[in-house]
């Protein structure tokens, strides 16, 4: 198994970032998750801009062009026979040099996942839209990955966060979305969230398509009562949702859900 570290594809074993480095000891840093689909590299373009915009907030110089950070990404790809599955582009400030760390992993998200759907309950960690980085993708990620982990050790496979006003906000790895009466509800970016990229996506799809949609600020009590609810990242892509806390959703009369689906799947070919 490889890596790509720095401009170099390496071996995968070996010791590649300072431990003094404030990557390190703070995870002063950000990383960009990407699907690789059938041998191609999805939304690119879209990825690489908001690690850009990431890295000007954190004061990370930032000297690599999208042409040479998508060679690494195929060639470590190549090198680890991968034509579907995630990659992780990973900046982190080193000292004086700061590291580029690049990472493969399978897509664990079969066809039988979305055919059972998530389950996901409401965290009890709750998301501050104030905060300084709350709109970036950076390697401070132990609070997600804690909440998670509770949720899933209580049999869920996500969790959701309101924030601080008690609107919902976000799940540990994805946006959420709802539909009640055919329309689509789904939080705005200042109710302290992280917009993904495929989120982005579902809202250029529903403009399109002329769907009813609404950016705004939601209750706990509005998500419980929707008809359908979907997740979103650039591994889940669209996610339905079965169950939430102790009420379960049929995914097999979700029509706006599977019908969003399919048009996602269109920008894939």
């Amino acid at each position: 198994m490889y890596i790509h570290f720095n401009g170099k594809l390496v071996n995968k074993s070996g010791p590649y970032i300072l431990p003094e480095s404030d990557g390190f000891l703070y995870g002063y840093g950000l990383f960009e998750t990407i699907k690789l689909y059938q041998g191609e590299i999805i939304f690119f373009a879209e990825h690489f801009a908001r690690m850009e915009a990431g890295c000007k907030t954190l004061g990370l110089q930032f000297d690599k062009g999208p042409d040479e950070i998508l060679d690494y990404c195929y060639e470590l790809a190549r090198a680890n026979q991968l034509t579907n599955g995630g990659i992780r582009v990973t900046f982190a400030k080193n000292n004086q040099k700061n590291s580029l760390l690049i990472t493969t992993r399978a897509n664990t998200y079969s066809e039988e996942v979305y055919q059972k759907g998530f389950k996901i309950s409401f965290a009890k960690a709750k998301r501050n839209p104030e905060a300084l980085l709350v709109g970036v993708k950076t390697n401070n990620y132990l609070e997600n990955l804690l909440t998670l982990n509770q949720a899933r050790q209580m049999g869920y496979d996500e969790a959701v966060f309101l924030n601080v006003y008690n609107k919902v906000s976000e799940g540990t790895i994805s946006n959420i979305f709802f539909v009640k009466n055919e329309r689509i509800f789904t939080p705005l970016e200042e109710c302290g969230l992280l917009p993904g990229i495929i989120r982005g996506k579902v809202l250029d799809i529903a403009d399109k398509l002329r769907l009813t949609l609404e950016i705004g600020q939601f209750t706990k009590e509005e998500l419980l009562n929707a008809d359908e609810i979907f997740l979103t990242n650039s591994l889940l892509d669209i996610m339905p949702v079965s169950r939430i806390e102790t009420k379960a959703l049929d995914i097999k009369s979700n029509h706006v859900t599977q019908k969003l689906q399919r048009e996602l799947q269109k920008l894939y070919r």
